[in-house]
């Protein structure tokens, strides 16, 4: 049997999956065994998304394999990325038929005004919420009936084998959803020698403190996770609360909106009986939260919780930052240097030096918010927005150069091109050479397209250079119809799609496995994908071949190498370039016009005389070696003469 366990989200899930993680050995001599395949760490993620891009089938033969070698145990497969229509339609149409009669289906809800106040904290920490909870409530009404995702599920396994549980402590076996799971999924009664945590591993933060959090989430400094941890630790209990963020007036409307909704799961899943007690609803003294002196209390203690946690976070990290690594092989540090000189007055028109070394994104949406826009820090990568307007956004992708850079001034591929022409932007930052194959990112990326942040534009454009310009392509389908540039990209790296592919081997051994992994075929739900090569490149040549739809536009400009995108700028030409993208009016003919002047840089150079010793023209790479330098002495002549002599 298998146990597909599938959320919803925000109902312990994190908490289940490290005891699940934790007791690993423990549980598989009891018959347990949490599924391997699909879970880099604790949680099987990979698979949810690899079913929403219809790429599941080897995740599913992993499963299936394990399955086979222990048949009489029960296999356990969490995520609460499971719980979206989308998985569960495409589900019956990926699942093997090996595995259709084993699987039983778990699933923890909350009741859905409490579900709808989870989802806007959760949000509004990260800063992607904003503080309208009405506009933020009206989008979520239409979601918030569970029979759009059970249905189907029910569809797939019988409904006989969906286990529906209320999340509800005073319904849960203990008040745990541990001993809850065990006890209704796996038939464990018994948890004795079994590691439990006692950390509270994802709180319910006030509201009050969740918006505090997303004011400061767009700050690449501060990393929000580290902050909630610390919160985590400390025994104040109006740091925590509940029933905090919708009126008594707006609960009441949501359950009557999925009242119906929740009837027919009753008599489909719990034999007729409530799912929910809404007793509190109709008692306006139960809803003490919402009193004004007990909101101006949170908001007080959540502001001073905030302040020590920033505190402390910043604190260690000065300390770790200190302090010799003496385990560490290698030479005796330095001593530490003498302290900076205090700053010195600076005249008016000079700006100080934290405003000079400030992101362009971070000085148009904070910290007074001129323009609409948020930030936010993942384990290995960063997403940073910025609207500025509704006509256009473009959305980027750093290439392999900006991989990693910790400045602070650092700004996503294309930023000031589109802060210099008011186009709304989203800058994906690379914090690692991974060719974006990050479970976390993707479904960020995911999370952005489900609450339907790529629709509502006038033009939507993806672009990118090398393995920027393959993610561009790779999440063309986030926004079907959009507009795709890439320079010099990949169109996978995965070894059974490109086994020629020998470049990039740290790209090469991250997983390709997961959604979005050729670029080839997500590109096909572009309306354009224009991609820019030199053909002489012989493995950029083989990566562009690859994009075979009839959409694409092949931008030939021979000479550039696989920097195509660094040498159109050295020559002037990538800013019309883009320009021309973004008005759509990029044409091969117009191209050709726009990147003549690459014969003028001594890397067009460079890579025309490789091309051609590479096929023994000597002759020929010489000649063109002295035309070029006779063409850069005559443009200095006619730059000298052109002021007045002066060098």
């Amino acid at each position: 049997m298998i146990v597909l366990h599938i959320g919803a989200p925000k109902t312990g899930t994190t908490v289940l999956q490290q005891f699940l993680t934790e007791n690993e050995s423990a549980l598989a001599e009891r018959g347990i065994r949490y599924v391997r395949a699909g879970r880099p760490h604790i949680a099987h993620n990979a698979l949810p998304m690899a079913i929403a891009a219809g790429k599941a089938g080897p995740l599913f033969d992993q499963i299936a394999r394990e399955h086979d070698a222990a048949p009489d145990a029960v296999h356990v497969v969490s995520s609460e990325i499971m719980f979206r229509a989308l998985v569960a339609r495409q589900m019956a149409d990926l699942l093997p038929a090996s595995l259709r009669g084993q699987l039983r289906v778990v699933c923890y809800l909350r009741r859905q005004d409490r579900y709808a106040e989870v989802l806007y904290k959760q949000l509004a920490k990260n800063g992607l919420a904003g503080t309208d909870r009405r506009a933020f409530l009206e989008a979520r009404l239409p979601r918030l009936r569970y029979s759009n995702i059970l249905g189907p599920f029910a569809d797939l396994v019988g409904a006989e084998n969906v286990i529906l549980r209320p999340f509800d402590r005073d319904r849960l076996i203990d008040g745990d959803i541990v001993a809850d799971f065990a006890h209704h999924a796996l038939g464990l009664k018994d948890l004795a020698g079994l590691a439990r945590t006692t950390d509270r591993a994802n709180p319910t933060l006030s509201v009050e403190l969740s918006e505090m959090l997303g004011r400061i989430a767009h700050d690449h400094r501060i990393n929000v996770r580290e902050i909630i941890r610390e919160i985590a630790q400390m025994d104040d209990p109006d740091l925590f609360s509940r029933d905090d963020t919708f009126s008594l007036a707006d609960r009441r409307r949501i359950m009557a909106h999925v009242a119906e909704d929740n009837d027919a799961l009753a008599r489909m899943f719990a034999d007729g009986q409530p799912l929910f007690d809404t007793g509190d609803l109709d008692d306006a003294t139960r809803l003490a939260a919402l009193n004004p002196s007990a909101v101006a209390r949170r908001s007080h203690q959540g502001a001073l919780a905030l302040a020590r946690a920033m505190a402390l976070v910043a604190r260690r990290r000065a300390d770790a930052e200190a302090e010799p690594d003496d385990t560490a092989p290698g030479p005796v540090p330095e001593a530490a240097p003498e302290p900076a000189p205090a700053p010195q007055p600076q005249p008016e028109d000079v700006p100080p030096a934290a405003e000079q070394t400030r992101p362009i994104w971070f000085a148009e949406i904070a910290p007074v918010l001129r323009r609409r826009g948020f930030f936010r820090a993942l384990r290995h990568h960063s997403i940073a927005f910025v609207e500025r307007g509704r006509d256009v956004l473009m959305v980027t992708f750093d290439n392999l150069h900006n991989a990693g850079d910790t400045r602070p001034e650092r700004d996503p591929w294309a930023a000031k091109f589109c802060a210099d022409r008011d186009i709304s932007h989203l800058g994906v930052m690379a914090g690692e050479n991974d060719w974006f194959r990050d479970p976390e990112l993707i479904a960020a990326l995911h999370g952005l397209r489900d609450d339907g942040f790529f629709q509502g534009w006038g033009r939507v454009i993806l672009g990118g250079a090398s393995m920027g310009g393959f993610a561009a392509a790779a999440f063309a389908s986030l926004a079907p119809g959009c507009r795709v540039i890439a320079f010099s990209p990949q169109s996978t790296l995965a070894a059974d799609l490109a086994p020629w592919e020998t470049r990039f081997a740290p790209g090469r051994a991250r997983d390709w496995t997961l959604p979005h992994s050729d670029a080839a075929a997500e590109s096909r739900a572009a309306g354009r994908v224009w991609i820019v090569l030199d053909p002489f490149e012989r493995l950029d040549r083989m990566q562009a071949d690859r994009f075979d739809g009839d959409n694409v536009v092949r931008l030939h400009a021979p000479g550039v190498g696989h920097k195509s995108a660094l040498v159109l700028n050295r020559a002037g030409a990538l800013k019309p370039v883009m320009e021309a993208v973004v008005e759509d009016r990029l044409t091969p003919v117009e191209f050709a016009r726009l990147a003549r002047g690459r014969r003028d840089v001594y890397l067009y150079r460079q890579a025309m005389e490789a091309h051609l010793r590479a096929r023994g023209q000597e002759d020929r790479a010489e000649r063109l070696r002295l035309a070029f330098r006779k063409r850069r002495r005559q443009m200095r002549r006619a730059e000298r003469a052109e002021g007045g002599g002066e060098e």
